[in-house]
Parts: C-alpha cells; sequence; structure tokens
C-alpha cells in the first residue's frame, strides 16, 4: 500500500498502530500546511487544504472501524457531530449581545453528546484489538 493509499483508501483494515501513526502524521503535518496555506492564499485556501487532511483522518477512522467490524458510518457520525458543534459554537460567538454566561441548553446538551462521543471513539478505534480473523472489511491486519 502506498503512502496517498494509506492517507485516502476507506478500503480495508488497519491496525491500532497504523492508526495512531497515521493520526499524529495527519495532526503534525497537516497543522503546519493548513495554517501556510491560509497564510498565503487566505481562509478559503486554508479550508479547502483543511478538508483534504480531514479527509485523510476520516479515511484512516474508516480503515480502523473496519477492523473493528464496524460500518464507516460509525465513523461519519463522528464528523457530522464536528460540523455541528462547531456550526453552533460560531453562532453563539456571533451573539454577542447576550451575557457570556447565559449558555443555549441545546448547545450544551450536543456538546456534551459529541465529548461523550469522542471519548467512546478514542477507546473503541485507539485502544480495542481489531477483529480476530477475517472479517467482512478484509484480512486481519495482524495476521498478514
Amino acid at each position: 500500500m502506498t503512502a496517498l493509499q494509506f492517507f485516502t483508501s476507506v478500503e480495508g483494515r488497519i491496525t491500532r498502530q497504523q492508526f495512531w501513526l497515521g493520526i499524529v502524521a495527519i495532526t503534525f503535518v497537516g497543522s503546519p500546511i493548513v495554517g501556510l496555506a491560509a497564510l498565503a492564499g487566505g481562509a478559503t485556501a486554508g479550508a479547502i487544504v483543511n478538508l483534504a487532511f480531514l479527509w485523510c483522518g476520516f479515511a484512516i477512522s474508516v480503515r480502523r472501524a473496519h477492523d473493528r467490524d464496524r460500518h464507516y458510518l460509525f465513523v461519519a457520525a463522528y464528523f457530522a457531530l464536528v460540523a455541528i458543534v462547531t456550526s453552533m459554537s460560531a453562532s453563539q460567538t456571533k451573539a454577542v449581545d447576550r451575557m457570556a454566561s447565559e449558555q443555549q441548553p441545546l448547545f450544551v446538551i450536543v456538546s456534551l453528546i459529541f465529548l461523550g462521543y469522542m471519548l467512546f471513539l478514542f477507546v473503541d478505534l485507539g485502544l480495542r484489538r481489531g477483529t480476530v480473523g477475517a472479517n467482512r472489511y478484509g484480512l486481519d491486519p495482524l495476521q498478514q
């Protein structure tokens, strides 16, 4: 598997070690590149480059979910929650006429759901062993 396939393909399975190495690479390589793109090309360029790295994170997470014999929607739900919380947070920031201590209950509830799901994914994808043997997504990467 080439590096491009590793970071872009959603087919097959990967181990915990491959998952964490991919996440670390995306974080430490992607963040500066997104920042440089935003500085050089503006917010739109930064957003486009950020989307590319988000796809890489999504693809790696999907293949790790496959190792746990989970569907891609398991990971897509997390990314949907990220988008919802980000959108709600941005709308809260724009509401300057409200008191800072006044929190919208829906935002708090969605944020707590997001944090709980994030913790669940951290344990499930990042700490637990994948399915032993072959599953519907391919062979066990530890046995190859």
